[in-house]
């Protein structure tokens, strides 16, 4: 596979990953009964950097993913992928024509004087590796999912990286064209 992951163990401050698995584990109570990729197994995001690696193997003759899933859940998972954009083409690809991405990733606010101030934080053991505060509503915009609903929040933490966060919920959107 040629697209690299960072799959080391994430060792966010206890207060963050607290808050996270709360997050995560409500996210996918709403979700029961639901084919759901869960980008917290290793497994998801295998299959996930596999799509990313060969788009087109993964459609059948029909056009159709071989993958179809109601859902996909990221909670601080899409900071593995260091491509954002090519990680939610793949995702957009794998939904079901109705299917729905839930994320919650680590945000950056903007600003020079702020990005400056945050860079070495950047290199802190428990983030070396990830990428941290990327734009995620803008990137998910770039697809064919629309966001239904986001909330931008923070989480006490040492780390100025690991503060801002932003959840998002998007649905995917047949593009259809109309008959005259």
């Amino acid at each position: 596979m040629s697209f690299e992951i960072e799959e080391r163990a994430r060792r966010f401050p206890t207060a963050v990953e607290s808050a996270l698995v709360t997050r995560h584990a409500a996210a996918l109570a709403g979700l029961a009964g639901r084919r759901v990729l869960d980008l917290d197994e290793p497994a998801a995001r295998l299959l996930l950097a596999s799509a990313i690696d060969s788009m087109a193997a993964i459609e059948t003759e029909a056009g159709h993913p071989v993958e179809d899933f109601d859902a996909v859940v990221s909670v601080a998972q899409l900071v593995r992928f260091p491509d954002l954009a090519a990680a939610l083409v793949a995702i957009d690809r794998l939904l079901t024509p109705t299917g729905r991405l839930i994320a919650i990733e680590p945000v950056a606010r903007p600003g020079t004087l702020r990005m400056v101030a945050v860079t070495p934080f950047a290199l802190a053991r428990s983030t070396r590796g990830f990428h941290l505060g990327r734009d995620l509503p803008a990137a998910v915009r770039t697809t064919s999912l629309v966001i239904d609903d986001i909330e931008r929040f923070e989480i006490r933490s040492v780390l100025p990286t690991l503060r801002h966060f932003v959840a998002i919920d998007a649905r995917r959107v047949e593009h259809r064209q109309e008959t005259p």
